[in-house]
């Protein structure tokens, strides 16, 4: 659910170790949201460029030595990708009060924990839309995350979209659905302007449909609180286009194909997740 946005910023200061779409899509939250001024957003990055990059268009401090973005950021959000995580934070030394945030798929709170012995630490799964402020985030809680470390956590990422909170043991689940979920999306998408290629609409004119029809649909979903199958006999009419469409998909079995896709992704999620048990 989508939280009230607070006045002032509880995260103080907020290193970045890892540069990547993600940290950017966060810099851009928050500093659009006011939580933050760019001065007090410091990021870390082994690729020159992507130091510049953010700081000429972020105005954000850079550096590429992770401890010293470790020294002065009061929140850490661990931003690498998962295959790089423990060269990232392998040598790093974080003072007890600071509170650890990783975004990296698959790396469970165990792990983090037995390096940040002391420290307070927050997974969470944040999605591809976060990169315009439509993101949907699941957050999970480390033992020693207390009220105001998740009231942190919440903040930061209430900025870039909406935000969820589940038992860690949930989050591979929400990495099949909602972190994997905006690709299959974009193929629905993709497959839809195709359509309308085949039948003859220019190109742009059949994105715009496409586009136009699948945000509509979800925010009817959303704001008139109907079901799916309501909104589905809403549309549909018997013996007309719609009914014959869905039979189409329904011999093809794209329900469950959907189903097995997130399934499946889950799966994946879970296998990533144990080999870092």
């Amino acid at each position: 659910m989508r939280r009230e946005k607070t006045p002032s910023s509880r995260a103080g200061r907020i290193a970045f170790i890892g540069g990547g779409r993600m940290a950017e899509a966060l810099i851009k939250g928050l500093i659009k949201s006011k939580k933050i001024k760019s001065s007090g957003i410091m990021v870390s990055d082994i690729l020159a460029e992507r130091r510049e990059y953010l700081k000429n268009n972020y105005g954000v401090r850079v550096t590429g030595n992770n401890q010293e973005s470790a020294d002065f950021g009061d929140t850490i959000i661990l931003s690498v990708k998962p295959h790089i995580m423990k060269e990232g934070i392998r040598n790093l030394k974080v003072s007890r009060e600071k509170l650890i945030i990783s975004i990296a798929a698959g790396i469970p709170i165990s792990f983090l924990q037995n390096i940040f012995i002391e420290n307070p630490i927050v997974r969470v799964m944040p999605n591809n839309p976060a990169l315009i402020g439509e993101g949907m985030t699941a957050i999970a809680y480390g033992s020693k995350a207390k009220d105001k470390d998740q009231a942190k956590a919440l903040e930061i990422f209430d900025s870039v979209g909406e935000t969820v909170e589940v038992e860690e043991g949930l989050l591979d689940a929400v990495t099949g659905l909602s972190g994997s979920g905006p690709a299959f999306v974009y193929l629905f998408i993709e497959a839809m302007i195709e359509a309308g290629e085949n039948l003859g609409i220019k190109k742009e004119v059949a994105r715009g449909l496409a586009i136009q029809t699948v945000l509509g649909a979800a925010e009817t979903v959303k704001k008139t609180k109907k079901t799916t199958q309501e909104l589905i006999g809403m549309v549909t009419s018997p013996g007309g286009t719609t009914l014959a469409g869905l039979a189409v998909l329904e011999d093809r079995g794209f329900k469950q194909a959907l189903i097995d896709a997130i399934t499946r992704a889950a799966a994946r999620a879970r296998e990533l997740s144990q080999e870092w048990t």
